[in-house]
């Protein structure tokens, strides 16, 4: 249990917990966003619409942070486009990607809710996981889900 998840408020003066390790080298949290090698990630969204994805090198295990050479991570940005009280469907197909869905962060805005377990179901329908992620989302709002592997857009259409 961190402090952003018992107290929400908090939200809006420290980012929430981020394991660098599952998001491409040189990845930090913000308050509302995810910045990717200074690009912000909702910026590129708010650009290139979604689902959009973003690939920047993977971390190399126990390292501190150092970029492998080989290795790349992909954070795909999708729009929620139904939100019900325990499920919520992206615009974004993750059937082919091993999504990392516990570092999935809400973007474009902070919320003040507490957490709540969603089941996710992609743009074809299909159940792709379970999500932790603010109580109060609604259609329109963006969430950030890093992946392992270098994966293009047309993998997520």
């Amino acid at each position: 249990m961190t402090l952003t998840a018992l107290l929400p408020t908090l939200r809006s003066s420290i980012p929430a917990p981020f394991d660098s390790t599952a998001w491409p080298a040189g990845s930090a949290p913000t308050l509302d966003d995810v910045t990717v090698r200074a690009m912000s990630v909702g910026r590129y969204a708010d650009i290139c619409g979604t689902p959009c994805v973003c690939t920047g090198p993977a971390v190399i295990p126990a390292s501190g942070g150092v970029a492998s050479a080989v290795l790349s991570t992909t954070v795909v940005v999708a729009t929620v486009v139904h939100a019900g009280p325990d499920t919520l469907q992206v615009d974004a197909c993750f059937t082919d990607l091993d999504a990392t869905w516990r570092e999935a962060r809400l973007i474009g805005r902070v919320s003040r809710a507490y957490d709540e377990r969603f089941a996710v179901v992609d743009a074809h329908d299909e159940p792709c996981g379970t999500v932790v992620l603010p109580g109060d989302l609604r259609v329109g709002d963006r969430v950030a889900v890093p992946c392992p592997g270098c994966h293009t857009v047309g993998e997520v259409r």
